[in-house]
């Protein structure tokens, strides 16, 4: 294949970086393939790690199917919708209305989608590190700046920002 059958990938991927499915995951995957147990904490997939979707979103998702099987409101099947304002009322949220929640296909989506509904070339934005990959990486693609805070550890009794803060 010569040089010109190559397909060149865009500008915009130069300082895009997302290791969960890059050399370090090809790496995991050489180490199990040799024997090692490898616990992969980095691939988003919280189910795999016993954590559930509420009951209350289960039962509306449930409830709900057979007008999901065609394409359903852009901002998600309402019913799912008032089960997210529920969720968050119960964690002390309050202001928020169903048709101000979307509901997207994982949050990998719904981050790209929001930044690139916000961000100008050059916008900066703040980044917490250590991060979640696809926030840099979803930075960059929408070609604004990275700002990196240091995120302190959490814990039960000290959640990386506090309860009042508005991020």
């Amino acid at each position: 294949m010569s040089t010109e059958d190559v397909v060149k990938p865009s500008e915009s991927l130069k300082n895009v970086r997302y290791e969960i499915r890059g050399r370090l995951a090809r790496r995991a995957h050489e180490l199990e393939r040799l024997g090692y147990e490898i616990i992969s904490l980095n691939i988003g997939n919280p189910g795999l790690f016993g954590f559930r979707t509420p009951e209350t979103m289960r039962l509306a998702m449930i409830e709900n199917l057979a007008e999901s099987e065609a394409y359903c409101h852009q901002k998600g099947i309402f019913p799912a919708r008032e089960a997210v304002v529920m969720q968050q009322q119960a964690r002390g949220v309050s202001g928020v209305s169903a048709e101000e929640v979307f509901i997207g296909n994982g949050v990998s989506e719904l981050i790209d989608l929001v930044l690139r509904a916000l961000l100008n070339e050059g916008d900066e934005v703040l980044v917490p590190s250590p991060d979640y990959p696809l926030w840099t990486a979803a930075v960059n693609l929408n070609r604004a700046a990275r700002c990196t805070i240091a995120a302190a550890p959490r814990t039960a009794s000290s959640p990386m920002w506090p309860r009042s803060s508005p991020w």
